[in-house]
């Protein structure tokens, strides 16, 4: 195995544990939800309908990486009051 595929392995282990904390901490309010790593930013991609679920979202994240990480989170998780399902493109 190379060093490559251990870093990648190691990668979608961290999005796959951060996509279900955030589904946890936000009751699956996100709809689309899709959590990328690279070059050392987490970006998580999305739709909700209150911004207090996209905070709840950014605290999933924090939960996983913990404060001593410093890593850069981008939060695209759209915030659509009326049928945020149609707005995402579902």
């Amino acid at each position: 195995m190379g060093t490559d595929d251990a870093t990648s392995r190691k990668n979608e282990e961290l999005e796959r544990s951060i996509e279900r904390q955030i589904v946890q901490r936000t009751w699956s309010r996100i709809h689309r939800l899709q959590v990328e790593l690279f070059d050392g930013r987490i970006v998580v991609h999305g739709c909700t309908s209150s911004y207090y679920v996209k905070q709840l979202a950014l605290q999933g994240v924090l939960d996983v990486l913990g404060s001593a990480d410093s890593v850069c989170v981008d939060l695209d998780i759209q915030v659509a009051s009326i049928a945020p399902r149609a707005t995402c493109g579902t």
